[in-house]
């Protein structure tokens, strides 16, 4: 069994335990079968780098929804731009799930590093919810390559270079050149939550 099998098998683990001890509406017409989570959690195609959630940043995409599942006085310290705190413990109550059943959005969820962000994707994918992605390496990725990048490579390519000026720039633009990582003005607050819309209703349910 490889590494991805492993990590995959503990997430189910983790899923299970989550859900058996917190209160949740399930749509049962809309979960996804182990088998298909397993597969998706094994593809990897849910991550966003620190690059990519920078250029839907810089450039306003009207469609990114940032969600920091860190506690509130983590999130009160320091958060991305226009990012909202729903808690992972706080993940599934209903009033949050409003937040994801919408297909104008595409959702990507974050901590510190990259595994609460992953175990919220996990319990929102198994209940069927889509367009939801995790910053891979989260907050502290984000300090590295994008607050204070530095040349990583011994040998200097040039597709190393054009990151590397990328990161330059972006870090400008983030305000995180010569500023110290925790700074609260670097990584800044939400004006405002995007507005919640009525959940879906699920075709064929019943009555």
């Amino acid at each position: 069994m490889n590494g991805k099998h492993i990590f995959g098998l503990v997430m189910l683990i983790t899923l299970g335990l989550f859900i058996a001890f917190t209160s949740v509406k399930k749509n049962e017409s809309a979960e996804i079968s182990p088998d298909q989570l397993n597969k998706k959690i094994i593809q990897q195609t849910r991550y966003f780098t620190p690059e990519e959630v920078a250029k839907f940043i810089i450039s306003e995409d009207p469609s990114l929804q940032l969600i920091d599942v860190r506690l509130p006085k983590l999130y009160n310290k320091f958060s991305l731009k226009g990012a909202m705190n729903i808690p992972l413990k706080n993940i599934l109550n209903e009033d949050n799930l409003l937040y994801l059943d919408q297909d104008v959005y595409k959702t990507v969820f974050f901590s510190n590093g990259t595994s609460d962000a992953d175990v919220a994707w996990i319990l929102v994918t198994r209940l069927g919810y889509e367009n939801v992605y995790v910053m891979k390496g989260g907050l502290n990725q984000w300090v590295e390559n994008i607050l204070q990048p530095s040349e990583h490579s011994v040998v200097w390519d040039r597709i190393d270079d054009q990151m590397y000026q990328y990161r330059k720039g972006a870090s400008e633009y983030f305000g995180g050149k010569s500023i110290e990582a925790t700074d609260a003005d670097v990584l800044v607050k939400p004006k405002k939550a995007p507005i919640k819309r009525k959940k879906k209703e699920v075709e064929g349910g019943c009555e």
